[in-house]
């Protein structure tokens, strides 16, 4: 995932695996009728669609981070951070990106690969908003007649310390929304037979976007399920569901194909490890 970070010379490991609780070891072992049980108390939630802002940054990343692209600009390095904000119409889109020193000859250099990042964000960008509303800013923290520019050797600020930590970043879906229901639960790093703070996240998002692509009267979905620690990953305490349709809908037949889309979801979940396994779930 990181062309120019070299393990062996940049990475010093530390390694410190230790057993789990007994407790909790024991939960793992534990199934009930072949059914994992959850290995805690948690929620996790999930919507769809995308807004229009909200598809618009988590592409754009993922543009400036596909191979074809750092094929073409080999100085963008992985570290890369993209703040989108809507003003009524209006949007700002505020980006954060690594360079890579080696492709850098000097300041006059980065400012130039400055602008042509900015020119690639912008023509990016057009297939989603109107240029005459939008607003670009590149590496806002840089103080040009001081040579102070976000410039690093691997590609990534973590090469300084600077690597956040685990929990603050994306949500299972690839993005961080605070006028949008969310969990707290990092998926990242846990186990996909018994945790739900992994599993009810990505079940969730799932069900929301299937909801909302196969049931034509609905406009939104947004599903929230909480689990209890010692309990079958298939029997949440509760699994809720809310929806936006359509005025005309008849609102009955619509629930019944919502439940038996939940209950789908939810029967599914008892191989869900399966599908991790066989990487067909991806966490951003």
């Amino acid at each position: 995932n990181f062309r120019f970070l070299k393990p062996e010379k940049h990475i010093k490991f530390s390694l410190g695996i230790r057993e789990g609780s007994v407790d909790l070891v024991s939960l793992f072992k534990r199934n009930l009728n072949s059914v994992p049980v959850a290995n805690d108390t948690s929620f996790g939630v999930g919507f769809a669609p995308l807004t229009t802002l909200e598809n618009l940054i988590l592409k754009l990343e993922l543009y400036l981070n596909s191979f074809k692209f750092k094929s073409k600009y080999n100085f963008v390095g992985e570290d890369i951070k993209i703040m989108g904000l809507r003003l009524n119409d209006k949007y700002k889109i505020t980006t954060a990106c690594a360079f890579v020193d080696k492709f850098i000859s000097n300041i006059i250099d980065y400012q130039k690969k400055k602008e042509i990042l900015k020119k690639e964000v912008e023509k990016f960008s057009k297939r989603f908003v109107d240029i005459k509303n939008l607003e670009i800013f590149i590496n806002t923290a840089d103080i040009l007649d001081d040579n102070v520019v976000y410039i690093t050797v691997t590609g990534t600020s973590a090469e300084a310390g600077d690597d956040g930590q685990v929990g603050r970043g994306n949500r299972v879906n690839g993005l961080i929304t605070p006028y949008r229901p969310m969990s707290l639960e990092a998926a990242a790093g846990k186990n996909p037979i018994s945790h739900v703070g992994k599993i009810y996240n990505i079940l969730a998002n799932e069900l929301a976007r299937e909801i909302v692509s196969k049931i034509k009267d609905v406009r939104e979905a947004y599903v929230y399920i909480v689990s209890q620690i010692g309990k079958p990953i298939n029997k949440p305490q509760i699994l809720n569901i809310k929806l936006k349709y359509n005025k005309s809908s008849n609102i009955a037949t619509i629930n019944k194909q919502v439940e038996r889309l939940a209950q789908k979801h939810l029967d599914l979940l008892v191989n869900f490890w399966k599908k991790a396994l066989n990487k067909k779930i991806k966490i951003c």
